[in-house]
C-alpha cells in the first residue's frame, strides 16, 4: 500500500514538473487564447557580449514567462481567484507605467466602461485643445469649415461626403459611469453636441446616431451597448446598418441592396464582451443578456453597389463584421484613424502615407467619417487638410506659405510646413474662399486635362 501511494505521488509530482514542459513543446492540449496585446522583443544574437551584458538572459526570462506550457489556464485560474476573493483585476487598477491610468472602470452594477469614455463624461477631451469652451469651439470650427469645403467640392465630382456622429457608452448610459475623482469634474464642452449643432447650421451631411440612440433608449427591449463591452451592441448595429443604407440612398439618389434581420436570440458574440475578455477570467461575468441575429441580403439585380471609404475608429469593425454593410458595396476602404489602411474583408493593410488619397476619394461614391464621442477629437488627424490641399493647391502654393511663415516666426521650413498643414485655410490664400475654385495640377491630371 505504501509503495502504491509513493508511486502515485511520484507520478503526480512528475506531471506537475514536466507537464508544462511537454505542453510547451508538443502542444498536447488546445487552450483558449489569452486576450490582450503582448509585445515580445526579438531574440538577441547569441554572442559572448550579449551573455556578459545579460541581454540574452533577460530575453530568455521574458520569453519563458510568455510562452511556458499551461500559461493560458493557469493565468485564467489566478485571475479568477483574485476576482472571486478580492475583486481585483489589473485592468481596474492604476498602472504606474502608463501615467497611473486604468484601462477601464466598473460601477456597482457590474457595468464596464473604458477609460476614454469615463474621461469624456467627467472632463471632456476638448480641454486638451483649448482652455475654455470658446477656444474649443474656435478650434473645432476649423475642421467643420474644411468638411463643408470638401463636401461642396466633392459633390461636383460625384463623391458624397458625410459624418457619422457615434455615441459612446457614457452618452447613452451615464447612469453606469462609475464615481471617480481621477478626472476634473468641470466639463464645459461636448464636441458631439457642438458638431451636431454646427453641422446643421452649415448644412454638412451627417447622421447623429448618438441622438437617435438617446431617443430610443427607453423604448427598445435590447441593450444599445453591452454591459461588459465598449462598442455598440451587435444587435443594435444591425439596425444602424439598415438606416445607414437608406440614408446613403437618399444622399446619393441611388437604389442599394437591403437586407432582412432574422429572429433574435440570446447570445453573446464578440465584441459584445470585449472589455470582459481583456480580464482573462476563467468564467464569464454575470451580465444582462446580449442578443444576436442573422441577416439575409435581398437579391436585387437593379441595385447599385457603391465604392465606399470610411475614416474612423474601431466602431466600424462592428458594422463590417456584424452586418452586411460591406457586402452591399462594390468596394470598401477602411482608413483606421487615418493611419492604417484596410482593404475589403481580407484585412490586408498598409499605412495611409502609401495611399494616393485624392485619387481614392475621387474614385469613391461615398466617404464616411465615423467617430464615437471620445474619439471625435481625432477627426482632424490630417485627412481634411491633406485632401483639401491636394485638390486645390500645388507644391508652389504650399512652399510659398511655408517660406512666409518660416520667415515671420523665424522657424525652420520643416516646422513651418507642419504648422501650415494643420490649418492650411489660414496660410494658403486659395483655400480661404467658402468654396475654393482653384484646382491643383494633380486634380487636372486625374481628369486628363492638360495645362
Amino acid at each position: 500500500m505504501k509503495n502504491t501511494t509513493k508511486l502515485i505521488l511520484f507520478i503526480l509530482t512528475a506531471l506537475v514538473l514536466f507537464l508544462p514542459m511537454a505542453q510547451e513543446h508538443f502542444k498536447l492540449f488546445k487552450f483558449r487564447s489569452l486576450t490582450g496585446v503582448v509585445a515580445e522583443a526579438p531574440q538577441p544574437e547569441v554572442t559572448f557580449s550579449n551573455y556578459t551584458n545579460r541581454s540574452l538572459q533577460q530575453w530568455t526570462e521574458s520569453h519563458l514567462k510568455l510562452n511556458y506550457g499551461l500559461r493560458e489556464p493557469l493565468t485564467r485560474f489566478y485571475n479568477q481567484y483574485m476576482w472571486d476573493f478580492y475583486r481585483h483585476s489589473n485592468l481596474l487598477e492604476k498602472n504606474p507605467e502608463k501615467d497611473n491610468t486604468k484601462k477601464m472602470y466598473m460601477d456597482d452594477d457590474g457595468w464596464l466602461v473604458e477609460t476614454p469614455y469615463v474621461e469624456e463624461y467627467y472632463a471632456g477631451k476638448g480641454r486638451w485643445f483649448a482652455n475654455d469652451s470658446l477656444g474649443m469651439a474656435n478650434y473645432f470650427s476649423q475642421e467643420a469649415f474644411r468638411l463643408y469645403q470638401l463636401q461642396k467640392i466633392l459633390e461636383k465630382e460625384g463623391t458624397r461626403l458625410f459624418v457619422l456622429l457615434l455615441p459612446g457608452k457614457e452618452l447613452i448610459y451615464p447612469e453606469h459611469v462609475p464615481e471617480t475623482d481621477d478626472f476634473p469634474k468641470d466639463k464645459v464642452f461636448s464636441l458631439w453636441k457642438y458638431y451636431g449643432i454646427k453641422f446643421k447650421e452649415m448644412g454638412i451631411n451627417h447622421v447623429d446616431v448618438g441622438q437617435w440612440f438617446l431617443e430610443m433608449k427607453d423604448t427598445v427591449d435590447y441593450p444599445l451597448f453591452p454591459q461588459t463591452g465598449t462598442h455598440w451592441s451587435n444587435y443594435a448595429v444591425l439596425h444602424v446598418a439598415d438606416s445607414l443604407i437608406r440614408y446613403m440612398e437618399q444622399l446619393g439618389d441611388i437604389k442599394m441592396q437591403h437586407f432582412t434581420i432574422g429572429e433574435r436570440e440570446e447570445r453573446t458574440v464578440n465584441p459584445d464582451d470585449d472589455l470582459e475578455q481583456l480580464m482573462n477570467l476563467a468564467r464569464p461575468l454575470p451580465k444582462t443578456p446580449n442578443y444576436y441575429a442573422s441577416y439575409t441580403i435581398i437579391e436585387d439585380s437593379t441595385a447599385f453597389k457603391p465604392m465606399h471609404i470610411t475614416i474612423g475608429d474601431s466602431y466600424y469593425w462592428n458594422l463590417l463584421n456584424a452586418t452586411p454593410f460591406g457586402k452591399v458595396m462594390e468596394r470598401i476602404r477602411y482608413w483606421y484613424y487615418y493611419n492604417s489602411v484596410y482593404f475589403d474583408f481580407d484585412y490586408g493593410h498598409k499605412n495611409i502615407k502609401e495611399v494616393d488619397v485624392m485619387k481614392e476619394v475621387l474614385d469613391a461614391d461615398f466617404v464616411m467619417l465615423a467617430y464615437s464621442t471620445a474619439q471625435l477629437y481625432q477627426m482632424s488627424q490630417g485627412f481634411s487638410q491633406q485632401l483639401l490641399v491636394e485638390l486645390c493647391c500645388d507644391e508652389e502654393d504650399l512652399a510659398a506659405a511655408t517660406q512666409e511663415l518660416a520667415g515671420s516666426l523665424n522657424i525652420s521650413d520643416e516646422e513651418a510646413r507642419k504648422v501650415v498643414m494643420k490649418n492650411p485655410n489660414r496660410y494658403i490664400p486659395a483655400l480661404r474662399d467658402s468654396i475654393p475654385t482653384q484646382r491643383s495640377q494633380k486634380f487636372m491630371q486625374y481628369h486628363g486635362i492638360q495645362q
